[in-house]
């Protein structure tokens, strides 16, 4: 079995360069769609701006194929809209459109959760947890640290909705990962969200390790819930109210 490490790392995102046409479709495709929401997550898009295919080509260095289905993808997920003879418009992104996302994936997440503990594959679940507490217990905080802690969240994760049973439940789920993973990317290691997620991670992990669905499927509640909270400070801050000494 290849090692936790080997699989976070062939869990990451496509790497962004300038151009690439010999990379596979899949890739160019999620190279697309990865940027445009990190875009739209770090503010550079705004609600009815238009996404121009030419020049999403131009940028991320792929033809006008993987931008469509980019696009078609961005659509089916509800972050833009496709009008006819229009072309995409990406839709207005906030603080409602933020908990909407963190509510569907609860529903969906704690389900899993709940039916996972049987089936789960638990060698490798116990594998997962040895990387998480030696996450926790580096004393590098960097980039690289970050993106594996990304990189082994999202193991994480898809090992719950593989064991699901459910490919309905388990696709849906995936759908979703697809703005979870650009909402982390944004949000990244602000004020130790990473370092809590982790801990939130290894209580899930030792309720399915004592085969408690129900234990898991709350563990992971409350995990989505200050996961929303999260990006939401980052994200969607709430401006500062004007002191008494303000004119």
């Amino acid at each position: 079995m290849p090692s936790v490490l080997m699989q976070a790392n062939s869990l990451k995102g496509p790497e962004v360069v300038d151009s690439d046409w010999n990379a596979p479709r899949h890739a160019r495709r999620s190279r697309v769609v990865y940027g445009i929401l990190h875009a739209i997550f770090k503010g550079e898009l705004a609600g009815g701006d238009r996404l121009v295919e030419e020049e999403l080509g131009a940028k991320f260095g792929v033809s006008r194929t993987p931008v469509r289905e980019a696009l078609t993808e961005l659509a089916a997920i509800g972050v833009i809209w496709l009008k006819p003879n229009h072309g995409a418009m990406v839709r207005p992104f906030g603080t409602k459109q933020l908990v909407e996302i963190y509510q569907v994936r609860r529903v969906l997440e704690m389900e899993a959760a709940r039916l996972a503990h049987e089936t789960i594959d638990r060698e490798l679940l116990v594998q997962i947890r040895h990387r998480t507490q030696q996450l926790l217990e580096s004393a590098d905080r960097g980039k690289a640290w970050s993106e594996e802690a990304l990189a082994v969240d999202q193991m994480f994760h898809e090992l719950i909705a593989k064991s699901s049973r459910s490919e309905r439940l388990a696709e849906e789920i995936r759908r979703y990962w697809t703005l979870a993973r650009s909402i982390g990317e944004a949000v990244g290691n602000a004020a130790y969200t990473q370092d809590h997620a982790l801990v939130e991670h290894t209580a899930i992990m030792d309720c399915l390790l004592a085969h408690d669905g129900d234990a898991a499927a709350e563990a992971m509640s409350r995990h989505l819930t200050r996961r929303m909270d999260a990006a939401l400070a980052t994200i969607c801050p709430t401006p500062n109210p004007p002191s008494a000494d303000s004119p």
